[in-house]
């Protein structure tokens, strides 16, 4: 056996799940506070406590999307369209190439999008893999899959990148303005280092491969279904709207005027709402009535149970972080032991190791963008550079955050111990592709 198949062994037994995983983490972390800093133990639980709340406008958006993309794979036309995509990869190779490109071009356009239409078309093509015995290896399909999600900071969607270029953002007087995404996003190191992450991931993948992969689970690709269970139609004009399309229709049109007016107004503006707003509308059309889309709704509501569960526990571990000061003392202690070269680097791990205690893009920036920014300053490091660096540590370390994976476990039908090892092994390997990439961008500012 060789030394990476005992460490996935090893990681598959000892891995804890999700929502082990948050209750470790925020034991481990208030056990920190006590020995870093001043905060007593009941100002820590009050600053827990006051954070479990933080996250609900945040989890609710992502429990939409969640149940609006479950409802929208089960309509007849996506899971045609997903039997389709799941045809198009020939060989294994073909096939762990796909997902991972598939995944970052979604996650480029609009985050959501990545982890769930990454991990639905991952397993579709473990369906049509299973089924023309394909030898491929469900799980790191989906750590593929959850790879290409690794660059979704660099993309439309970008917090970071967005927050900087929005007149009226709260560091705008000390950037001097502005901060354009043609400065950010599309600068040529930028658009090099996606390419350069892709390629790190697909080949990463392709080492990772087992000789001889594990069958496929039917349990976990349960093939995507056309709708829910019909029920007897009631008489009456009442029965006529349940089960006919035109209530369905009126309410999809209402929506696909509404993000008609957004674009048509603010261009291609992509969030959280209009996402959920678009798969709403996009499920309602293609269902067969509005009992149907309901039925459907129901059933996609167990899917995003879980964030429901975990995600107030992140909220209290981000206010843990921020009452206590701890963050702050994690940033200021690697500022002091930087110089101008390295800043970058050390904002980049910085952000990584943050990222783990608080996987918010924007929470982070608030936190960490400031002092970084002042320090960039004094040390005359462009400040640019330090912004990607922040960006890209939050988005490097998702790869190993069972928070950022809960959407895609829960489409993949897959645990995430089942999938950490090929995790930790993609985080490691994209350090260098990121450090790289600041290096030519600090040399190109």
């Amino acid at each position: 056996m060789s030394a990476f198949a005992r460490f996935e062994k090893a990681v598959e037994k000892y891995c804890p799940d999700p929502l082990v995983f948050a209750v470790i983490l925020t034991l481990f972390l208030l056990v920190l506070v006590a020995v870093l800093t001043d905060t007593t133990i009941g100002q820590s639980i009050k600053g827990w406590g006051d954070g479990l709340h933080g996250l609900l406008a945040f989890m609710t958006q992502m429990t939409l999307v969640i149940v609006t993309a479950h409802v929208l794979a089960h309509t007849s036309a996506v899971a045609v369209l997903l039997r389709a995509l799941g045809r198009i990869p020939k060989t294994p190779v073909q096939a762990y190439c796909f997902v991972v490109l598939c995944a970052a071009a979604f996650s480029l356009i609009c985050w959501p999008l990545g982890p769930i239409a990454g991990g639905l078309v991952a397993r579709q093509v473990a369906v049509r893999a299973r089924a023309e015995g394909m030898a491929v290896h469900y799980p790191l399909l989906a750590a593929g899959a959850f790879g290409g999600f690794v660059v979704w900071q660099m993309g439309y969607s970008s917090t970071i990148a967005l927050a900087v270029a929005t007149p009226g953002n709260p560091l705008e007087s000390v950037l001097g303005g502005v901060v354009p995404v043609a400065e950010t996003l599309l600068i040529w190191p930028s658009l090099l280092t996606i390419a350069t992450t892709l390629t790190v991931v697909i080949a990463t993948v392709l080492l990772l491969r087992p000789a001889q992969p594990q069958p496929i689970a039917e349990s976990d690709i349960e093939p995507v279904e056309s709708g829910a269970s019909e029920e007897e139609v009631r008489p009456g004009l009442m029965g006529r709207l349940e089960s006919g399309r035109t209530v369905s229709l009126v309410l999809s049109f209402l929506l696909f005027a509404y993000l008609g007016h957004w674009f048509l107004t603010r261009g291609f503006d992509l969030s959280l709402n209009v996402v959920n707003w678009s798969f709403l509308a996009l499920g309602l059309l293609l269902a067969n009535s509005v009992r149907h889309y309901a039925d459907l709704f129901s059933d996609g509501a167990r899917a995003g149970s879980a964030v429901l569960l975990q995600y107030p526990l992140y909220g209290g571990i981000m206010g843990l972080m921020m009452s206590s000061g701890l963050t702050q003392q994690f940033s200021d202690a690697i500022i002091a032991f930087s110089g101008p070269g390295s800043l970058p680097f050390f904002g980049f791990f910085s952000a990584g190791l943050i990222n783990l205690f608080i996987p918010s893009g924007g929470a982070q920036w608030a936190l960490q963008g400031p002092i970084f920014i002042d320090a960039a300053q004094q040390m005359g490091v462009d400040a640019t550079v330090i912004t990607l660096s922040i960006a890209w540590g939050d988005q490097w370390t998702n790869l190993i955050q069972p928070f950022c994976a809960i959407p895609l476990l829960i489409v993949t039908g897959l645990k995430l111990r089942q999938m950490y090892g090929y995790l930790m092994a993609l985080c490691f390997a994209t350090a260098l592709p990121f450090c790289l990439g600041l290096y030519l961008a600090q040399s190109a500012a």
